[in-house]
């Protein structure tokens, strides 16, 4: 799937990225020279020495290992091994004895900024095509069967500048998937016959970013760029854009994707991770095995000569209509390739100072306006080549958005104040101390982020070999002339700004945007924004630095158990349990690094009793969740973190990160809980947030609205999207603060304190998509009638393997203090206290046999054998799509209603339900599939007026693409055929569970289908009539270690 690029970094390197080693010095081409100017005060790293021949063990093949150290986290227990194959692609060979899952990750250096300006989207339509067959695997969907048969998972993502494919499979399945990966890049099929089916997929995949704020954003930042710079082509690709470009050139499509993958797939600009719990030996041999047949082709990665914005597109103001309610600017800078100076970490200085905040920070400034509720910097320096950005987002408010000039003009006047300051080593230092301890101690990462975060790190040549594993935390040195120089294209004459609205006072979005539909008008800023810009001296006095981090770790020692339990132990202890609060404890015992974290859970029949209540807790997380932002940022920055939400009838506050400060940081949250008054300017800017947020969910995607409701049904209390928006007029500010007295006047407490702590300081701080749904529903029926045969036809060593592989995953060791305190923070919450669960879990797997599971399914899954069977389907679709009325939903089976729907969802609108269901009964259910659909096109045929074309009737005759026999369902199979196929086929079955429910719902007007499925019309109605959540029941009783009394005692 691809994602526009910077949704892709939120996504994906979000996370901890990495570098991986790219081809060596000595097979490099020389880097072109590019106009626009590039900082060359380093080097290229040099990638020749170090290296060393070697043959592998089993079959002497040849390859090139890197012999020098690796730097790595004192905390990390892998073993490293970096090679470079004959090909010169090069891998990381990652052994962790504790996997129980491996994963591989390959990445491409090259993606949509490849693609040939006539066919937008081509990279992408490749990351599609090539997962359809290999020579050596011809058998379409084969890689995808074997990960699935070995409890493995798979994607792959196209960005602008790379195309990552990677999986993650049970160890013992790993060369395998390995040997079936690599033939995906020596001999790919590319298989015609599922062009078009591929070509449907990227298409829907567009349609579904469609009402994304965020996808059509960031292309229509791209777009508004230099139109010959590849930055600014559409990137995700359409039918129109490749098959329609095709058919107009007469050209075929699939050549041109077969010249693309010829042209830039080369081993050379290929970077691979391999994840296991096997020898570096065994990984080695695996990765030269399978690896060196891939091409080498040499350096293929495109070279653009120019900045995607030059002076065309600087200096002007995009205005643009947003699909949700939100107010947003956006300052975006134009800065040369910049991946040279990374080591000097300048971006990392610029983006704490710019998005600072507390007193005297930007932040602070439109806070107190009321202009902003957030601000953030972020840089492309290392993922672009050839050029890269710098963008300053501001969250507005509808004041801050009027005063757009006033905000940019606070922006322009920080970074004067900090030109004028001058680079502060002291500042440069603090972060490089909390940077070196995240990665003296980080934690570990599951098999296939780690592996896709290592590979696709490969484009950055100014890194070492020794680097590839920590360049993305430590840095190289303090370099005041490199953050000077950076800081310098931050200034008004090198900016673009974008101002992003539902609506727009004054101005006019007459442009719209091809591929998006976006609306927005493009000016010319005026003058005073783009030379010499002033903010008003009454507020450049309030600008200043940020003091010294009081937060920053005076200890990063780690408190061990005076005895180390082997294994670790699996409960954390009761220290305290009354009837306001129970205290629960764990001492780090397994990963022994300085991290902690701290939970409570504030119950109150108050958080959520009604409608109002809820929208209050809400409203009250997210002011005090601002002040605090403002008073505890520098936490933030000495990795310790605060949050706050109201979830499930609490108030849910955390603190985690190093463990030295979090008592006190918990302190200062819960007093300015405990003291709080509302100010009535934050309170108007969040109130209006929360409408925002509120009314903003009838925008969300069908599946986010689905899962809203389905939490809806199955929640007690519930509210929906009326009854919040009704009562969102009854907030006030006296209401707010009464609800805080309220909140906490009949509290319970429930805590747990985990991680570098003894158990004193723990009582210490406890003191303180575009188908009918009908037609997605019959084919889920179809699912289930045949996924039956599935299990029985498993044989017993498949079976044996599904069981070991969810063992092994119940199993696998927790990776931190983080995930441990997940685990167990869930279990308290719950009230079940059930802290061996996994244990008991696997105990039972153990003797589970393929009996017990079919057993299962058709007493709790199969309709056609389960007694009382029940099942919920949630539906919604688009109001284009056609619904039955509820008279009909009672007199059609749902294949009917689905078959007669798929024909009018693809056009056919000429036949009645009863046209269909007369057909489908008379039928005869021994015909093809194909002698079927004839006479049902003749059908339509004879319905229609005279003026109906025979092409139109040919398009239904032809509607099947590879039949096989009736009753299977097929991914080939066109909806109609499929609809009608699951029609004949059940047209003789007589429902057996519809006389299973003797109760009659229609008073609460739901209706009964004659297979005996009920519609809920009115789920409010629904919900209503459903008994009330029982008290969860613990799983054992709760002693405390503490008692009362000996708390008094000690005190």
């Amino acid at each position: 799937m691809l994602r526009p690029l910077h949704y892709a970094l939120l996504a994906v390197f979000c996370t901890v990225s990495y570098f991986l080693a790219r081809t060596s010095q000595e097979n490099r081409p020389t880097p072109q020279l590019l106009p626009i100017e590039v900082l060359n005060n380093y080097k290229l790293a040099d990638w020749r020495t170090g290296f060393e021949s070697k043959l592998t063990v089993e079959s002497s093949l040849p390859y090139k290992e890197y012999t020098g150290p690796i730097e790595k986290s004192g905390n990390d227990q892998r073993q490293y091994r970096l090679i470079r194959l004959p090909n010169n692609l090069t891998a990381l060979c990652v052994q962790d004895l504790d996997a129980k899952e491996a994963a591989a990750s390959l990445s491409v250096n090259v993606g949509s900024n490849a693609n040939p300006a006539e066919f937008p989207g081509l990279a992408h339509f490749l990351e599609h095509m090539l997962f359809l067959g290999t020579e050596k695997y011809p058998k379409e969907g084969e890689y995808q069967a074997y990960l699935s048969r070995n409890s493995g998972s798979y994607n792959a993502y196209t960005y602008f500048y790379e195309t990552d494919y990677f999986f993650s499979v049970f160890n013992d399945a790993l060369e395998g998937a390995l040997d079936r990966l690599s033939q995906f890049f020596i001999s790919p099929l590319f298989n015609a016959d599922c062009v078009d089916r591929e070509l449907k997929a990227v298409d829907s995949e567009h349609k579904g970013n469609l009402q994304s704020d965020l996808h059509r954003f960031y292309h229509l930042m791209s777009s508004v760029s230099n139109p010959k710079h590849p930055y600014s082509w559409f990137s995700t690709g359409n039918t129109e854009t490749l098959k329609g470009t095709a058919e107009e050139l007469g050209l075929d499509l699939r050549e041109e994707l077969i010249k693309f993958y010829h042209n830039y797939y080369s081993a050379d600009i290929m970077h691979l991770v391999v994840v296991g719990n096997h020898s570096l030996d065994v990984l080695s041999e695996w990765v030269t095995s399978k690896f060196s047949d891939i091409e080498s082709k040499g350096n293929t990665r495109p070279v653009v000569d120019f900045h995607p914005i030059g002076k065309a597109e600087l200096g002007k103001v995009i205005h643009y209509k947003t699909v949700r309610e939100k107010y947003e600017l956006k300052l975006q800078f134009a800065l040369p390739e910049l991946k040279s100076v990374n080591s000097a970490k300048p971006f990392a200085y610029i983006n704490a100072l710019l998005g600072h905040k507390e007193p005297g920070s930007i932040y602070s400034v439109l806070r107190e306006n009321g202009w902003a509720t957030d601000i953030s910097g972020y840089s492309s320096s290392t993922f672009y080549d050839g050029f890269s950005t710098y963008d300053i987002s501001v969250t507005a408010t509808p004041e801050g958005l009027e005063n757009y000039e006033a905000v940019v003009s606070v922006i322009f006047g920080y970074i004067k104040m900090l030109v004028e300051s001058g680079p502060q080593e002291w500042y440069f230092k603090e972060l490089s101390l909390v940077s070196k301890a995240r990665f003296a101690f980080k934690d570990k990462e599951d098999a296939m982020s780690y592996a896709l975060g290592l590979s696709g790190e490969g484009r950055n040549q100014y890194v070492p070999p020794q680097h590839i594993l920590s360049q993305n935390y430590l840095s190289r040195g303090y370099d005041a002339d490199i953050i000077s120089k950076c800081l310098s294209y931050l200034n008004p004459s090198n900016y673009r700004l974008f101002i992003g609205a539902q609506e727009h006072k004054a101005v006019e979005c007459k442009l719209e945007e091809k591929y998006y539909g976006v609306l927005y008008n493009v000016a010319e800023l005026p003058s005073h924004m783009t030379s010499n810009v002033k903010c008003s001296p009454s507020i450049a006095k309030m600008l200043h630095l940020p003091g010294r981090n009081i937060y920053l770790p005076d200890s990063l020692s780690v408190t061990k158990p005076a005895t180390i339990a082997d294994p670790p132990a699996l409960e954390p202890v009761l220290l305290r349990k009354n009837d306001k609060i129970e205290v629960w404890f764990k001492q780090d015992d397994q990963f022994f690094t300085p991290h902690g974290r701290i939970g409570l859970a504030i119950s109150s029949e108050y958080v959520d009793n009604s409608p109002l209540n809820h929208l209050l807790s809400t409203l009250l997380c997210k002011i005090i969740s601002a002040e605090l932002q403002e008073q505890l940022f520098s936490a933030s920055m000495a990795s310790s973190y605060f949050n706050m939400n109201p979830r499930g009838g609490r108030i849910n506050v955390g603190v985690s990160g190093l463990s030295n400060g979090l008592p006190n940081l918990l302190k200062t949250a819960l007093r300015k809980i405990k003291t709080f008054k509302v100010d009535t300017q934050q309170f108007s800017i969040y109130l209006a947030e929360v409408e925002r947020m509120i009314q903003n969910r009838r925008q969300n995607g069908p599946t986010s609205q689905l899962f809203r409701q389905l939490d809806n049904l199955n929640m007690v209390p519930a509210f929906d999207q009326d009854m919040l928006e009704g009562a969102l007029k009854d907030i006030t500010l006296d209401g707010l603060q009464k609800h805080i007295v309220l909140l906490f006047s009949k509290a319970y407490v429930k805590m747990l304190v985990s991680g570098n702590y003894n158990q004193s300081v723990a009582l210490d701080t406890s003191n303180q998509g575009e188908s009918n749904p009908i037609y997605v529903t019959q084919r889920i029926n179809e699912f289930i009638r045949q996924y039956r045969q599935k299990l029985q036809d498993l044989t017993a060593d498949e079976f044996e393997s599904s069981i070991q592989s969810l063992i092994s995953l119940k199993q696998e060791k927790l990776k931190s203090i983080n995930e441990e305190f997940g685990e167990l923070w869930t279990h308290i919450k719950s009230g079940k206290y059930s802290f061996d669960k996994e244990n008991k879990d696997v105990e039972h797997l153990k003797q589970l046999r393929k009996d017990d599971l079919l057993a299962f399914w058709d007493k709790y899954v199969n309709k056609d054998t389960a007694q009382g069977y029940t099942r919920l389907d949630m539906q919604m679709s688009s109001a284009k799509i056609w619904q039955p009325t509820a008279k009909e939903f009672e007199m059609y089976p749902g294949t009917i209603l689905a078959l007669y729907g798929s024909l009018r969802t693809e056009g056919y609108t000429g036949l009645s339900i009863a046209d269909v269901q007369s057909f489908v009964s008379s039928a005869d259910a021994s015909s093809t599939i194909e002698s079927l659909l004839a006479e049902l096109s003749a059908l339509y045929v004879t319905k229609q007026t005279p003026s109906v074309s025979n092409e139109t009737a040919e398009a239904l005759d032809t509607t099947v693409v590879n039949v096989e026999a009736p009753g299977i369902v097929f991914e080939s199979l066109s909806k109609i055929a499929s609809a009608l196929q699951m029609a004949i086929s059940s047209a003789d079955e007589a429902p057996k569970y519809a006389t299973l429910s003797k109760t009659n719902f229609a008073n609460i007007d739901m209706k009964q289908s004659p297979e005996g499925i009920w519609l809920i019309n009115d789920y409010k109605r629904f919900q209503h009539t459903q008994a009330l959540h029982g008290i969860s029941v613990p799983s054992r009783k709760l002693v405390p270690l503490i008692t009362d009394s000996d708390q008094a005692d000690n005190n």
